[in-house]
């Protein structure tokens, strides 16, 4: 079995070279075998691991679960029946999520209705327009955007 590079491997993968060094890090790829002058080498099992990986991220799994279906297949247990159990709990988790979208989207509706015509601004320190939204009714806004923590950089 041909020892690969890092750059090769990535390539194949369709992943970059600090990826796999970071899945490394967190102990989802296990420490690749070091040549006698410190290059790293993986097998093609790895590039199969790393595709696995971006598949599963694709489906919603988090980088924890992940690890586990690859400790269960490492161990030569089939993790099939653990996959399935996780992804109906994310099929639960979007169905919820789509809910609650939709119930804060009726609510955001009803306020804008009620804020059209609105075209000068009577404002004199907080926004009038907010400060007469009626109760929230357990309707709180959902994220829009990211609230993923800045990428750190790796050298």
């Amino acid at each position: 079995m041909a020892a690969l590079r890092i750059g090769e491997i990535a390539t194949r993968a369709g992943v970059t070279a600090p990826t796999i060094r970071y899945y490394e890090e967190i102990g989802l790829l296990p420490p690749a075998r070091r040549s006698s002058s410190g290059y790293r080498r993986y097998t093609e099992s790895t590039v199969d691991e790393l595709r696995f990986i971006r598949k599963a991220q694709a489906l919603g799994f988090s980088l924890d679960e992940i690890r586990d279906i690859l400790r269960l297949s490492r161990s030569g247990q089939t993790p099939c029946s653990h996959v399935l159990s996780l992804a109906r709990q994310h099929l639960a988790a979007v169905d919820e999520r789509i809910r609650s979208l939709h119930r804060f989207r009726e609510h955001l509706a009803a306020e804008l209705a009620k804020w059209n015509g609105r075209t000068t601004p009577t404002c004199r320190g907080l926004c009038d327009i907010i400060e007469s939204v009626d109760a929230l009714q357990d309707v709180a806004a959902p994220s829009l955007t990211s609230t993923r923590p800045p990428r750190r950089k790796r050298g």
